[in-house]
């Protein structure tokens, strides 16, 4: 499985494999939601990394994947210096990460209120 450079203190909620589609083009690789950033690693090579803040909104959307088959895919929509970009991953159980990123996004905000 591919790995992830974490930061100081940085832990590991969630990894999985699926196909990241970003920027019109499909990628196999692994997804990792840290207490901090998500992050879709193929081969050693970041494709995506955001901190949690940036996440503007997320949904599960049945949508078009390899070869014309409709599957539940992630979709995030994040907040980046050009604006705004989405990116949609098919991936195994998408609902609970779609939980997990909730939880993790509460809890970072919460923690950057208490500092």
């Amino acid at each position: 499985m591919d790995e992830v450079s974490l930061s100081n203190g940085e832990k590991i909620i969630l990894k999985g494999q699926g196909t990241l589609m970003f920027k019109s083009t499909w990628q196999l690789g692994h997804l990792f939601l840290t207490d901090r950033r998500l992050i879709f690693i193929q081969a050693a090579k970041t494709i995506l990394e955001y901190r949690l803040d940036k996440i503007i909104e997320m949904s599960i959307m049945k949508r078009s994947w390899l070869m014309g088959i409709k599957v539940k895919q992630l979709c995030i929509e994040f907040n980046c210096g050009s604006g705004r970009e989405q990116a949609c991953i098919a991936l195994v159980k998408p609902d609970e990460w779609v939980a997990a990123i909730k939880e993790e996004m509460t809890l970072m905000l919460f923690h950057s209120r208490q500092g």
